[in-house]
């Protein structure tokens, strides 16, 4: 991993020195309060394409002053790594990464809790339970302490045109068979219109996920991807197996396209008025990488009188109960609805190699320079919608050619997937990126037709089974384990 290295200028710290020098040696028995991190050096790694730089550059110099502490900010390319140390031997301290290496980051015990005083309610602090609920007691812990801050954390929603649904008497998805009926009769409803779903390489597994999770995480049980027991991979299983098998009825209602569209695709043939229904999600401010690429300019033209809807991802009226191999119906208001998250954005943690003060002068630093608000220090197109606070201006987060009204539904759509503690991180294990290389691989045979749905993922069971041999499946099922906030080890393999 290489890093930029930029270290804290000593002017005001030597300065204050001075001064102290000019007053009556009387003054010098008088006590004087240490600062109170006092010869800490911290590390902190951020992403090398944002302007952290020019952004943090002054309120850490004034950090440094406050505390007697030094920093280095290290720019670094993202890595599922972002605590290994550079070639020169510095290692970060606290760093910016992406958030999807977040799970294997936390079960491979990587990530230090964050000190319990900045999570106190009567502490400024992080502002810790701002954050919506399941990403607070879900996503960004692990029995009940708060390991990471997330900063961006998308979400997959419906979009939907409000104006012809209206016309036609119609209401949005709340399952996906409501989705697929909408699909089966957009010719009534939106004439000479399409509909979209990010269905590209780099984004399938993802788009397969976020439509499979309702029908495979049964509320009563653990395992999802893996066996919580075995550490046997469950992609195979009938929840999953359904899941594709709705994604590809609805695929044949869209145009082939849509295989090699990602989610800023469709937000434009959505909001150009193509198309009638999408599934996508909003850039976090402007020139998010993970979503549009800096050096690119994809914004839609609106469409003229087109009003857009929203709504939370659809879910199932039935679940596969794994452990009596049944379908069950859903208890909660008839609709299973999982949230599947960590797929994309941003987060901050600290490092477990650290000394406990290193950790809290680190996190101390991160509160110095992202604002009263934890959010308004950050540079542009890192904050993302997480908070409650931020539905006061959600216009403020979502990407240009939504008007007011519709940031604020897109904000209200998110809003009620993250609160809800029905919440999974994609693939939250060592190895991710080869499990959703080899998911992939097996999606394209089901999408181009040369494997049933069943034939391609148990074909994708055994390319993870592979994995998890060579990677070590102890280990699997240890991380992915740690990952729900279990122990390690479960008492039936002790």
């Amino acid at each position: 991993m290489s890093f930029s290295i930029q270290r804290a200028p000593w002017t005001a710290v030597l300065l204050l020195a001075g001064l102290g020098g000019c007053k009556d040696e009387d003054a010098a028995t008088h006590d004087v309060e240490t600062p109170p991190f006092s010869g800490q050096q911290i590390q902190i790694a951020v992403p090398a394409r944002a302007s952290f730089r020019e952004t943090w550059e002054a309120p850490l110099n004034e950090w440094v002053a406050q505390t007697g502490a030094s920093y280095e900010l290290l720019e670094s390319v993202d890595s599922s790594e972002p605590f290994e140390a550079a070639s020169d031997g510095e290692r970060p301290s606290l760093a910016v990464f992406p958030l999807a290496h977040a799970g294997e980051l936390a079960s491979s015990g990587n990530l230090a809790p964050i000190p319990e005083s900045l999570l106190r309610t009567n502490q400024d602090g992080l502002q810790w339970h701002d954050l919506f609920a399941g990403l607070r007691e879900k996503l960004a812990s692990q029995k009940g302490r708060g390991i990471f801050l997330p900063l961006s954390c998308p979400v997959l929603v419906c979009y939907y045109r409000d104006d012809l649904l209206q016309a036609a008497g119609l209401n949005p998805p709340q399952t996906w068979d409501d989705h697929q009926r909408l699909l089966d009769s957009l010719a009534e409803w939106a004439p000479g219109l399409t509909a979209v779903e990010p269905w590209s390489e780099d984004f399938r597994a993802t788009m397969f996920f976020a439509r499979a999770v309702s029908f495979a995480q049964h509320p009563g049980h653990y395992s999802l991807f893996f066996d919580i027991e075995t550490g046997e991979p469950l992609i195979d299983r009938p929840g999953f197996v359904q899941g594709l098998k709705t994604a590809l009825s609805a695929l044949a209602k869209m145009p082939p396209d849509v295989l090699t569209y990602d989610p800023a695709d469709c937000r434009n043939e959505i909001l150009s008025g193509r198309a009638a229904l999408a599934i996508t999600f909003e850039v976090p401010g402007s020139g998010n990488p993970e979503l549009v690429d800096a050096n690119e300019t994809r914004a839609a033209e609106r469409a003229e009188h087109a009003a857009i809807g929203f709504a939370r991802l659809a879910g199932s009226r039935e679940i596969y109960n794994g452990t009596r191999h049944v379908w069950e119906p859903s208890a909660d208001k008839g609709i299973s609805r999982v949230t599947l998250t960590g797929f994309a954005g941003r987060a901050a943690g600290a490092s477990t190699q650290n000394s406990p003060r290193e950790t809290e002068a680190a996190w101390n630093a991160l509160v110095k320079v992202s604002g009263a608000d934890c959010v308004s220090g950050f540079p542009p197109g890192i904050i993302g919608l997480c908070r409650e606070s931020q539905l006061r201006d959600p216009a403020a987060i979502v990407g240009p050619g939504l008007d007011d009204l519709e940031a604020t539904r897109y904000a209200e759509a998110v809003a009620e997937s993250l609160r809800d503690l029905h919440l999974v991180a994609e693939l939250p294990v060592i190895g991710r990126d080869e499990f959703r290389h080899a998911l992939t691989a097996a999606l394209t045979s089901a999408l181009d037709g040369s494997q049933t749905a069943e034939e391609a993922l148990k074909s994708a069971a055994a390319a993870w089974r592979e994995i998890a041999d060579k990677i070590g499946t102890a280990k699997i099922r240890g991380n992915y384990r740690a990952s729900l906030g279990l122990s390690p080890v479960s008492k039936s393999a002790k």
